[in-house]
């Protein structure tokens, strides 16, 4: 699988998916299925204090760097 990386904060989490943030000002996520996921590491960055569109609640939005499958992120928009 070719991957790219893409760095930025995870807002929210479920068993399938993962909400991504580009950047702690972003309020839509873009939803990044697990099984698109090659790799995920959280960093000793500061997490940052988020509010999600739709969502009436702040949350804390922890930063990372993920690598996703290439073909994913080219038919989402995503990457180069």
């Amino acid at each position: 699988m070719t991957t790219i990386t893409l760095n930025g904060y995870i807002a929210r989490e479920t068993e399938a998916a993962v909400a991504f943030l580009a950047t702690a000002e972003t309020v839509k996520p873009l939803w990044l299925p697990r099984r698109k996921i090659a790799s995920l590491v959280e960093s000793d960055d500061m997490s940052a204090s988020v509010q999600i569109a739709g969502e009436g609640v702040q949350r804390l939005a922890f930063p990372v760097t993920v690598e996703i499958d290439a073909a994913f992120a080219a038919r989402v928009g995503v990457g180069a």
